[in-house]
């Protein structure tokens, strides 16, 4: 099965790594924590604001595997 990358997952990528160039200090655990429990609460990945969180999520999931 072929999967497409979204605009959206993009995006949220993007917003990840705009949310650490502008509080370097952010706890990558801390942001991640988040994000997870904001797809938890009901978005749906085929949704667009499920993409996007999934892209952020995929981003700080990115940031902890270099910091360990």
């Amino acid at each position: 099965m072929t999967q497409t990358i979204t605009a959206e997952y993009l995006d949220g990528i993007r917003e990840g790594r705009s949310m650490l160039r502008q509080f370097p200090d952010t706890d990558p655990a801390a942001a991640l924590a988040n994000v997870e429990a904001t797809i938890r609460s009901g978005f749906p990945a085929s949704s667009p604001v499920g993409q996007l969180l999934r892209g952020e999520r995929d981003f700080w999931r990115g940031q902890l595997s270099r910091i360990r």
